[in-house]
Order: C-alpha cells, then structure tokens, then sequence
C-alpha cells in the first residue's frame, strides 16, 4: 500500500464529508482531486473517489439548495448529450463502448450543474479559478523536473488528470495564462506576486511539454490578451516574455520538430501527416451516418480500417480481419462528427460561441465598482481560456475531459451571478426611490402641520 493510496483513503472521506456541509468548498475539493490520478496510485478498482466526492456534492447541494439556477448553456450541454445517448443506442461497432463513453459525459456534466449551482458570487469564482491553478502545481514540478533534468523533452509525459500526453499538459498550463494576465492587471498584491513567481513556470512547463500544438495555443491566447488589454505595455510585456521564454527553453530537436509539422506534406513527419488521414476518417464516417454518427468511441475502434493502420508508436498495417488498437482523431471536431452525426455535434459546436457571448453579456452588464471590473476580469479570462481550448480541440479529441463541462458551467454561471447581481442592485435601488419618495413626503406633512396658515386653510 502506497503512502498516496494511504491519503486518499484520508481525504475521500474528509471531501465526502466537507462536500454534504459546505457543497462548495466540497465542489473545489473534487476539483483539485482532477489533477492526481488515483488509480495508479495501487488502488483497487472498486474504489473511485472523483464519483463518491460528486454523489455527496450533489446530496450536499441538494440539503442546502435556496434556489435552482438554469442557462441556455445548460439547457445545449443536455442537447448534446441526449445526442451522444441517441447515437450510442444505434453504435456501429460496439454499443457497450459508447454506453459507458456516455455514462461518463453524464457525470460530467452533472459536475457542470453543480459548479453552475454552487458558483454564485465573485469570490467563488476567483477561488474556482485558483484551485485549477493549485491542483496543476504538482504535476508542473513533475514537467519541470524531468525538463530541467534533460529527461524525454520531446514528449513530456506525467500522470495528470485522464492521462497527461504533451498537448493536454500544454492545454492544461496555457489555459491559466489569461488567468493569470488579467488578475496581475487588476488583482490583489498578494494575486500579483505569486502571478510574478509562477507565471515563467508555467510557460517553461508549456515548453518542456513539447506540444507543438501548445505553440500555437500559446501564440492565439497572446495575441487575444494583446488585443482586449486595457493596459497594452502590460499585455506586449507578457507576450514578449513568453517569447523570449519560449526560444531561451525550446530544444533544437523541438524546433526541427516544429517545422516538420507545420512543413510541406513531403517533409511532415508521421504524427503531423497521420492527423489529416484520421480527419479525413472522420469525414468520412460523418458521410456515412450523418445524423447519428457512429457512436461515442467508437471511433478508435473503427479508425483502422479507415486511415490503414493501427495505433502505436510504430504502427503496423491494417488487414481485413485482424485486430488492434485505434487511434483518437485528434480532433474533438472531426471526432464529434464521426461518432455523434449532427444530434451530438450540434449543441456541442454550439457551446463555444455561446460561451464567448455570454461572457460579453457579463462583461456589459451596468454593474457598479468595483464588481463591472471584476466580471470584466473575469470574462475576460474565461474567454481566453476559451480561446486555447478550441484551438487544442484542432488537435485532440478533448469531448470528455472534465474541464471542458465544469468551464462550461464556471460560464453559464457567471453569467447568472452577473445577472443576479444587477437584479439585486436595480431592486436596491428602486426600494430607495420609494423609501426617499416616502421620506419626502412625510416630510412635506411634518411640515405642513407645522405651519398656521396651512391649519387655517385646512
């Protein structure tokens, strides 16, 4: 038995426990867990402490719920599933995979009603958004360590949430980087320090991690930040430091690698070129079933007779008849296609552009200092974080990545709280119309009492 087996025994139940009295704190719990992977820590198969942690989550909530907030993103995120769940009965290659691919994006996005229920004022969401931050720590020594250490810098690859890979790791740390910008713009003294001391970190990390998608995050989320930038010295100074950060760490054997990805179909090198036969896969089984797809997962298991060959590092052929892995279509587009058709793919193409607007509307909301400019931080950042994880989702196939649905309903609800907020303050301030239309009234009369003309003519 492993000491980190020992504390999870340790803290399954203190996070059950926090979960069913304070259901938020418990909600931040069960996220900072996200980051480990207790499963390789020698735990047996029937313990899984993301699911017990959530099941307490919700009776917590449900013990202390005052109201039941709703949003459209909500209402889409159900859509897409309903899809998912509607395809999967009709799988083409194994519907017990999909089944249990779609058990699974319910969970998820049960963990995105709650982050939308228990996340319900600016505090909550700053401390959402820093328990990312501080479950990822661990994982970004591990990166730096093996970095810094001249270990496997092509591929970094540690045990980190479903699995690690280097543009997960690079998605993972690049999506904080808006975060990070904006609350060292306008947070605290104490946010801006710790922001100044970890910020390097992290684009070393992104670097270390070898993704040359995380590259291509990394210059989108850059050149976003450049643009919505208040303070734009602020916003060059950070993206020049990355930069430079970027071509102090980037190994040669990165570069060259960089440039066979992005280089003429004749010199790309066989992860680049595999990607555009496994989009083209996917096409084609889009073709084949538009409208239902051909199930959750099963993708992997149909891609060989596709694309030609199996997964693997050195892959072998494909023959009629024989068996083996399939890749992913590291594409969560392309993939969303082939396996949903357009019931699944639908809602959830919609998502994004729901997510940026609704994050505008937070932002334009006439709120009072200082809460405009603290949902502007924040929206700000959320679409950021948006920004990189759609150009990640050109690259890998992130449909059931836990993030995705609890951002997603970190979205729908700060645009809630937003709203809620402005009721509040709007209300507030017409019961002090009334309260000073009273007062001025029963002062006219106090007044008019006063005065002898007035109680003659009276």
């Amino acid at each position: 038995m492993s000491l980190r087996f020992i504390f999870m025994l340790l803290y399954t139940p203190t996070a059950c426990a926090v979960s069913i009295k304070k259901p938020f704190y418990g909600l931040l719990m069960l996220v900072f867990l996200y980051y480990f992977r207790p499963e390789i820590w020698n735990a047996p198969t029937w313990f899984r402490p993301v699911l017990y942690i959530t099941i307490a989550c919700f009776i917590g909530w449900a013990v202390h719920v005052r109201k039941l907030r709703f949003h459209p993103i909500m209402a889409v995120s159900i859509a897409c599933l309903l899809g998912a769940l509607v395809a999967s009965l009709v799988a083409k290659a194994d519907q017990e995979v999909a089944l249990g691919a779609t058990w699974i994006l319910t969970k998820l996005i049960i963990v995105q009603f709650l982050t939308m229920q228990l996340v319900d004022t600016p505090k909550k969401i700053n401390q959402f958004l820093w328990t990312n931050v501080a479950g990822m720590l661990w994982n970004l020594k591990t990166i730096l360590v093996i970095g810094a250490a001249g270990g496997d810098l092509e591929r970094v690859n540690v045990a980190v949430g479903q699995g690690g890979g280097s543009n997960y790791l690079a998605l993972v740390l690049i999506m904080m980087i808006p975060f990070f910008a904006m609350r060292f713009q306008h947070g605290s003294r104490r946010e801006k320090v710790f922001i100044l001391v970890l910020f390097p970190f992290y684009i070393v990390g992104a670097v270390f991690t070898g993704s040359r998608g995380g590259m291509l995050q990394l210059a989108a989320v850059m050149a976003y930040l450049v643009f919505k930038s208040r303070k734009k010295f602020v916003g060059f100074a950070a993206a020049a430091v990355c930069g430079l950060l970027v071509l102090a760490f980037l190994p040669q054997k990165q570069w060259d690698r960089l440039q066979q990805g992005i280089g003429p179909a004749e010199q790309r090198d066989f992860a680049a070129q595999s990607r555009i036969l496994l989009w083209r896969a996917s096409w084609t089984m889009f073709r084949q079933n538009p409208v239902l797809g051909k199930g959750l997962d099963n993708y992997q298991l149909l891609s060989p007779r596709y694309v030609g060959f199996y997964a693997g590092r050195s892959p072998r052929r494909y023959t009629p008849g024989s068996r083996g892995p399939g890749f992913v279509a590291h594409s969560t587009w392309f993939q969303a296609l082939g396996e949903g058709g357009i019931v699944m793919s639908l809602p959830l193409f919609a998502l994004f552009p729901m997510a940026f607007y609704f994050l505008w509307r937070a932002r334009r909301m006439a709120l009072k200092p200082p809460w405009r400019q603290e949902f502007y931080v924040v929206s700000i950042a959320m679409a950021g974080l948006w920004v990189a994880f759609c150009v990640a989702s050109t690259f890998g196939s992130l449909l059931k990545i836990d993030f995705l649905w609890w951002y997603m309903g970190l979205t729908a609800a700060i645009h809630l709280t937003a709203q809620d907020m402005y009721a509040k303050a709007t209300l507030r301030e017409r019961q002090d119309i009334i309260e000073a239309r009273r007062t001025a009234w029963h002062e006219r009369d106090v007044v008019d009492a006063a005065d002898p003309k007035k109680r003659v003519r009276r």
